[in-house]
């Protein structure tokens, strides 16, 4: 059995755990005070902790050092459109599993769902990142950006290398990155040209003038034979590059 983990940002040699992390470890887990439990932060930091089990409240203190996580070589950000209902939380879930540094609503002419970065939604978005980090493991939070169109996100600063996918395409997102990867991949996550984003479009298709602006940045690519949803294109575009990259191990959960 796993050892529970819970997040807690700044990560302390003792603390309270925040209310829904105190639910969870009071009366989903049932844990008792005393029983083992990692801390992160989400900033890459974690440490072994024992837990203090009380009416309303949850405590914790370190029993051992904190580890730091060393951050990927690669930046591996996940533009995309927004399916329909509770399959974008389904889809921020895999990415993170899989290993995404972080995602990004893209808010597109044909969108079904246009994304919105009012604070409710922000928050509901951190809250399923942080829940799906502290059930797979990872130390650094998913990051969830502010939506932004196409034409926005391709003018900004920190996107790296753009890759977009398109049914039609011929070459396969394995074969570009292959071609794109770096002989000596920067060590810091954000050192020029470390950066990689993939763009996934709207179930309704990239519009004309998308189309003819992602085709100025790069070529299309595609994630197989087969036309998938748009939450399956960004799970298997994951880890597609994470494979390609060598970015992550995945352990399977038995």
């Amino acid at each position: 059995m796993s050892i529970p983990r819970f997040y807690v940002s700044p990560l302390l040699t003792s603390g309270e755990l925040p209310d829904d992390q105190a639910h969870h470890a009071r009366d989903v887990l049932r844990l008792d005070s005393g029983q083992k439990v990692i801390i992160f932060d989400g900033d890459g930091q974690s440490a072994p902790a024992s837990i203090i089990i009380e009416k309303k409240h949850a405590h914790y203190e370190l029993t051992g050092p904190i580890t730091v996580e060393p951050a990927p070589p690669y930046r591996l950000n996940i533009a995309t459109a927004v399916p329909k209902a509770d399959r974008s939380h389904q889809l921020l879930e895999q990415i993170s599993q899989l290993g995404a540094t972080a995602l990004i609503w893209l808010d597109c002419r044909y969108s079904v769902v246009h994304p919105s970065a009012e604070a409710g939604k922000m928050e509901k978005w951190m809250r399923l990142a942080i829940e799906s980090a502290r059930q797979c493991g990872r130390s650094r939070l998913l990051e969830i950006q502010a939506p932004q169109t196409p034409r926005q996100l391709l003018a900004g600063a920190d996107v790296g290398t753009i890759i977009w996918t398109h049914v039609d395409a011929t070459e396969d997102l394995f074969q570009r990155l292959a071609q794109e990867q770096p002989h000596q991949p920067a060590q810091a996550p954000n050192a020029d040209g470390s950066a990689i984003t993939i763009m996934i479009g709207p179930e309704g298709g990239w519009s004309q003038q998308e189309l003819e602006l992602l085709s100025r940045a790069a070529a299309p690519v595609r994630l197989g034979n087969n036309i998938l949803r748009i939450e399956t294109a960004a799970a298997a575009a994951t880890a597609i590059a994470c494979a390609a990259l060598q970015l992550t191990r995945v352990q399977f959960r038995k």
